[in-house]
């Protein structure tokens, strides 16, 4: 049993360095680039992390810095005597509001640039401001209930003074005797400046960060106009997270890693959403880049085992095309000459000497067989010359005139004619066969057969087309046309017990040659004669020509004999051709060289 594909030299070579080099080195490429891409990956997660609880510790220094600022207003005697003053007593509250302004709140003030505003409100209603701001004393009643227990530094949100954003920290002023909240110190700092602080914190170049309160209010975002509201309200499709950690989040479509993570001072909790494509690209273009570099060269690699391979196997392709093609019949093929001496050129040589021999061999036998042919036709032309000098020309002359004198003087008109065609049929049968006549002379000869068998069968319907002037112009063989309309007759009728009742004779001209078509109505050969003698009329050469003896069992020698005489006179592809043959009867086309005839 034999495999229906075979791999070549060539083929196996590439195939053993793709699985052997190629594929682990595929695999570990793979393997280094996923698990070089997790470590990126991780390490730009941890420098995201450090740069948020960096941010984290500056916001804790920076709340309890004021923390640690703002608590001698906790313990100031200016501020027990305000908040003990009473209410109606105008002017006292006038000057322990100036001492106020001057001893506590511009020492605060003008050290720090972030505080907006300072204000004390008492219990009892009374209040001072560091620039006279009335809304103190409604937001001390907002804020009252909001203080966290246990904590008197409470940051309370995002408000407006002004159409100012200002961040409100509040602390308690606690009676001393009585522990119980006797007023409150607000602090509102610009929030302006501690946005941008916040905002510092930039990951990425379409990064989304955003803090919130511990109530779920905004306490920034890049939007300034959703500070101070309900981030639930502002963006439904942020996530809602509490503590430190992070995710990627591939939801839609993009990856993105999430950081969050929560100001233990503040209780804010800040979130930032990032592409991961900003925060690894350099070190991700770096990594792919290095993995093409790889695929690159083991492209290269390939490249340069398949140009070795290749100069292998193409002198091996080469030779083996050639052999093919000397198989086929084409001994002038030569292996190209080389000046080396490898193996290859060994195998050119004894290549170029076999077919060289084989070519001087058939030679040989192809002279012999052509001396073979020449003694064959010499024999077959011996018969004839033997068969006419047997015949007496001037006796069968004689004779046929005397009968020919006897059917006019007995006024028989129709014998009259017969011998008249019969004297003309043996005249031209006796002429020289070596010599070629025209088409036209010989076409006549066949008009006169076809008119003695006209006499014989009288429905015998004759279809003619014909150029005579063409005819004139093609040359042919003595006795082509006679013989094969005659084997019509004894073979297409005779044989099957047919009356003769049709014979078509039409003329074509092709590119390189004239077609006469020679058509009968009676019972054709069978499939396999047919195909027979049509594969013997192709395959006859001029240097092979199968003798006559191997047609005399089956009663083809006068098609053989015209199809021989044709080949060796005119050489291929001109001969006889069986188009059709079956029970409608045979088409058979006679080829010859068409000569000058312009068309």
């Amino acid at each position: 049993m034999h495999n229906k594909y075979t791999f070549t030299i060539n083929q196996k070579m590439i195939l053993f360095v793709f699985i052997f080099f190629g594929i682990p080195f595929l695999l570990l490429g793979f393997y280094w680039y996923n698990t070089s891409t997790q470590i990126i990956e991780n390490y730009v997660i941890r420098f995201s992390q450090q740069m948020i609880q960096q941010m984290n510790d500056h916001l804790d220094s920076y709340f309890k810095e004021l923390e640690k600022e703002t608590s001698p207003f906790l313990t100031s005697p200016l501020v027990k005597n305000f908040l003990n003053t009473d209410p109606n007593d105008i002017y006292d509250q006038y000057l322990w509001n100036r001492r106020i302004n001057n001893e506590l709140f511009l020492n605060l003030v003008s050290g720090r640039t972030d505080v907006t505003n300072l204000s004390i409100v008492a219990k009892n209603g009374t209040a001072v401001s560091s620039n006279q701001d009335a809304s103190s004393i409604s937001a001390y009643k907002k804020y009252a209930n909001q203080s966290i227990k246990g904590k008197n530094f409470n940051i309370v949100g995002i408000r407006f003074l002004n159409s100012n954003p200002v961040l409100t920290i509040t602390r308690n002023l606690i009676d001393p005797v009585t522990y119980k909240s006797v007023g409150m110190l607000i602090i509102d700092l610009n929030y302006r400046d501690l946005s941008k602080m916040i905002g510092q914190i930039k990951l990425g170049q379409s990064d989304q960060l955003w803090v919130t309160d511990s109530i779920g209010n905004i306490i920034y975002h890049p939007d300034q106009q959703s500070w101070g509201k309900p981030l639930a309200d502002e963006f439904p499709d942020y996530p809602k997270l509490s503590g430190s950690g992070f995710y990627i989040d591939s939801s839609h479509g993009e990856k993105k890693l999430v950081l969050y993570d929560s100001f233990a001072s503040t209780g804010w909790q800040l979130t930032d959403r990032i592409p991961l494509k900003e925060l690894n690209g350099d070190l991700s273009r770096l990594n792919q880049l290095t993995f093409f570099i790889g695929i690159l060269l083991f492209i290269l690699a390939v490249i340069v085992i398949f140009s070795f391979s290749l100069s292998l196997t193409y002198p091996i392709t080469i030779l083996r095309r050639l052999m093919k093609r000397a198989e086929l019949g084409d001994l002038e093929v030569r292996a190209p000459a080389t000046h080396n001496h490898s193996e290859i050129n060994g195998l050119y040589w004894s290549f170029n000497k076999m077919v060289s021999e084989i070519k001087r061999l058939l030679e040989v036998v192809q002279h012999a067989e052509l001396k073979e042919k020449e003694m064959e036709l010499k024999q077959m032309e011996s018969k004839l010359l033997l068969l006419q000098s047997q015949i007496n020309p001037h006796f069968m002359y004689n004779s046929l005139e005397v009968v020919n004198s006897y059917a006019i003087e007995a006024g028989i008109k129709p014998i009259s004619k017969m011998v008249n065609a019969i004297a003309k049929l043996l005249r031209f049968n006796l002429g020289e066969l070596k010599k070629p006549v025209s088409l036209a002379e010989e076409f006549e000869h066949l008009l006169t057969y076809l008119g003695i068998q006209k006499e014989r069968y009288g429905n015998l319907t004759l279809d003619i087309n014909v150029d005579d002037e063409v005819l004139r112009k093609v040359e042919t063989v003595r006795l082509s046309l006679q013989p094969v309309v005659e084997n019509a007759f004894k073979h297409g009728y005779e044989k099957h017990g047919l009356k003769s009742k049709y014979i078509g004779v039409s003329g074509r001209l092709e590119k390189n040659a004239y077609v006469l078509t020679i058509k009968d109505a009676g019972k054709g050969m069978e499939t396999q004669t047919k195909e027979m003698l049509n594969t013997l009329f192709k395959g006859m050469t001029n240097h092979q020509i199968v003798s006559e003896s191997r047609f005399l069992h089956g009663q083809s020698i006068g098609l053989w004999n015209v199809h021989s005489r044709l080949r060796l006179t005119f050489g291929e592809p001109f001969g006889l051709n069986i188009c059709e043959s079956d029970a409608n009867g045979t088409v058979m086309d006679i080829m010859l060289p068409r000569g000058d005839i312009d068309v």
